[in-house]
């Protein structure tokens, strides 16, 4: 997503025209189990998102913050050229296609001053959710950051405008085999299959924009191993008690990092937790028209979500 666009939902918010996905061909990583197109579309083609709420730990400055997240999945009109959501979607226009949004927001306070991290994965669901786009902006009181990484024709190309000297810069990351690391949040997920993944295997990734942004590193491929464990378990969140499986991998830096997946359809992210001590657990989960709950007292509905509505730093 372009600036000038980011600009433009600030002053007009959002809204979701969700459609029927369009078929595209497209480079798949990894397959995510037997392909069952109907039942992605069903889910996720009724005009509303899934939403859900995380109750968050980070870690920052050497310290562990309490925090929120929210996770919401949507399917939107998008334009490949332009990198951008589409106001009019035309199905014969082969410029346009349906994708996946991911939006992962997460929050928390260091002393006095907050965090405010927002990552965007637009998806292609008929190339195993590879992405087109990764996008990723970062706000705190000492300033803001926005980068965007994007697709080419030979693997990713990364732009990040930073208010930090000399992290203003445009990197190339070769490889069509290398996937984004935030895109697995969606991946994992094996959303066209009525069960969940079981084979893993080695992986190439590109760093995660979160991890880079907090550890102030390169954007980087890097090789790991992506397992699943053999035998579901019951898992505990505020949420309620769901069978799991869990995925697990290692991230650029070293630290292992597992994902608590539901068996059951469509295999929502129950919680994740990282040997650096980043900890998500399920508070709540609803599919709604989030963009039509925009009134005064409308954030009520935020209590559906586990969440209370938060106390603002300035």
């Amino acid at each position: 997503m372009r600036v000038r666009e980011v600009f433009a939902l600030l002053i007009f918010g959002c809204s979701s025209n969700t459609l029927p996905i369009d078929a595209q061909a497209g480079p798949s990583v990894a397959a995510s189990g037997p392909a069952d197109r109907a039942l992605f579309d069903r889910t996720f083609s009724d005009g509303k998102a899934e939403v859900s709420g995380y109750d968050l730990f980070m870690p920052r400055y050497g310290e562990l913050r309490h925090g929120r997240a929210v996770a919401i999945f949507v399917t939107e009109p998008y334009s490949k050229s332009s990198n951008v959501k589409v106001d009019h979607f035309d199905a014969s226009n082969p410029d346009h296609q349906n994708v996946l949004k991911l939006n992962l927001i997460r929050k928390f306070q260091t002393g006095v001053y907050d965090y405010s991290l927002l990552t965007s994965v637009f998806a292609d669901p008929d190339a195993d959710f590879r992405p087109h786009e990764v996008s990723f902006s970062s706000q705190e009181w000492c300033g803001h950051v926005y980068e965007e990484t994007v697709a080419t024709p030979t693997g990713w190309k990364v732009r990040t405008e930073s208010y930090f000297e000399g992290e203003t810069k445009t990197a190339e990351v070769e490889g069509l085999d290398v996937l984004p690391e935030d895109a697995l949040l969606i991946r994992l997920r094996g959303l066209r299959s009525a069960t969940l993944p079981t084979k893993g295997g080695p992986l190439r990734l590109l760093s995660s924009a979160t991890q880079r942004r907090l550890l102030h590193r390169p954007a980087l491929a890097y090789e790991t191993d992506l397992s699943y464990s053999e035998t579901a378990r019951d898992v505990t969140v505020p949420a309620g008690t769901f069978a799991t499986r869990t995925a697990t991998y290692r991230r650029e830096d070293g630290k292992s990092c597992g994902f608590d997946l539901e068996v059951s359809y469509p295999h929502r992210i129950i919680g994740w937790s990282c040997e650096d001590g980043e900890v998500a657990k399920l508070t709540g989960t609803e599919r709604i028209p989030y963009w039509n709950l925009q009134g005064e007292g409308q954030e009520k509905g935020l209590g559906g979500l586990g969440l209370g509505v938060p106390k603002l730093s300035p």
